[in-house]
Parts: C-alpha cells; sequence; structure tokens
C-alpha cells in the first residue's frame, strides 16, 4: 500500500534544518479507505492531555499505560502498519535520510488533535532520531488552526512553512538541536478533529542509557 519510491526519491529541505514534505504515499481509493476508517475507538489521553492510540512500540516502556484489548483495525489500517514495520520502509526512509535506522526502535501512535489541542515549539527529545508524521483529514480550512509549523528557532511565530494536515500528505524532520516544530491549537471553529499518524525512530543506545538514568 505504502509507495516507498516516494520516500526513497523525496527531497531533503536543509532549512532551517534537515526535513522532507511529501504527497501521494497512497493510491487514491487506498488513501480514502484510511481517512474514511481513521479508527476511533482505544485511544486514551497521553501526558500531555491528546486523544493517542499505540499502534506499534518496540519501546515498551513500563511507565506507559498498560494497554489491553484494543478494537482491531481494518484491513487497510493493519497493512499500512505491517507497511511500516518492515526492514524496505526503514532502507526507503533511510535513503532518503542518509540515516542508518536498521538498529533504531520504533513506535508508531495514531494522534486525535481535538478542539484547543496544539504543541508549543519544541526540536523533539534528544532520543529521537527522527519522525514521519502521515495526516489523513479530507479537507482543511487553515483558520481551524492544526497546522504543522515548521520554525527557524524556539519562537511559534519564526514561521519557515506551514503545513495542513491534509490527506496523502506526509512530514518528514531529522531531528537536531534547532529542529524547531509547533502544531497551531485547533480552533472551536473546526469541523473535524486533526487526524495524524506519526513513526518515531528512537537511538537504541541513548534510550536505554536515558532509562537506566531516570
Amino acid at each position: 500500500m505504502l509507495d516507498l519510491n516516494v520516500i526513497r526519491t523525496g527531497i531533503m529541505q536543509e532549512a532551517p534544518y534537515r526535513w522532507a514534505f511529501l504527497q501521494n504515499l497512497f493510491p487514491q481509493k487506498e488513501s480514502l479507505e484510511l481517512s474514511n476508517n481513521y479508527p476511533q475507538e482505544g485511544f486514551y489521553k497521553d501526558g500531555k492531555g491528546f486523544p493517542m492510540r499505540m499502534l506499534f512500540d518496540e519501546i515498551q516502556d513500563i511507565t506507559k499505560p498498560q494497554i489491553t484489548d484494543l478494537p482491531k483495525l481494518n484491513n487497510f489500517w493493519q497493512q499500512l502498519v505491517n507497511d511500516l514495520h518492515t526492514t524496505a520502509y526503514r532502507a526507503a526512509v533511510g535513503e532518503l535520510t542518509g540515516l542508518n535506522l536498521m538498529d533504531d526502535l520504533m513506535y508508531i501512535y495514531l494522534f486525535r488533535y481535538d478542539v484547543e489541542n496544539s504543541f508549543p515549539p519544541h526540536p523533539d527529545s534528544p532520543i529521537i532520531r527522527m519522525v514521519q508524521m502521515f495526516y489523513f483529514n479530507q479537507e482543511w480550512n487553515s483558520n481551524w488552526g492544526g497546522c504543522l509549523r515548521i520554525l527557524k528557532d524556539d519562537n511559534p511565530d519564526s514561521v519557515f512553512q506551514e503545513i495542513p494536515p491534509l490527506l496523502n500528505t506526509s512530514v518528514l524532520l531529522v531531528r537536531s538541536d534547532n529542529s524547531w516544530h509547533t502544531v497551531t491549537p485547533v480552533s472551536k471553529e473546526a469541523a473535524q478533529s486533526r487526524l495524524t499518524l506519526k513513526v518515531a525512530f528512537i537511538n537504541r543506545e541513548k534510550y536505554f542509557a536515558y532509562k537506566n538514568n531516570t
């Protein structure tokens, strides 16, 4: 389902840091099926109050809530998770970024941003090597907020580029000390929730060093 060639042949932007904007990663039919069948059950609030749902987690962090008996994914969503959990996907992302991700830990989560949900400027944790966000809203008015902002620095108004969460688009961010980004608050005028999927690659050694020191 996932077109890895779109990832391999993507263009890495170098300003204000290394990131890429990708489109048409899925055939149109599959893309609409994913959007129309975005999971609605099995969400819980993370530490920042975001409704989220775990789809795959190699980290198995015991500090996270223990989730059992999650509703099953439909065939389209299960195929997407299967595609993401392959060495071919890691290789494609590695070819685009120049990173060797084969030994990294991976997690895959759904995040649903509801009214007034936002995320302040941050460069991601140092244990994260890169993230890829997939978007599933068939329409999105920029007045609804909920846009990813690529920032020049830690100021939320230092906007380099603003990206709405439109279906069949994706943003890939290579983590660095200056990889600042934010998500603007979802406004009360929003006619729907912001629907996303996040894939993160975690440096194995840094993760366990961090865990041993906490």
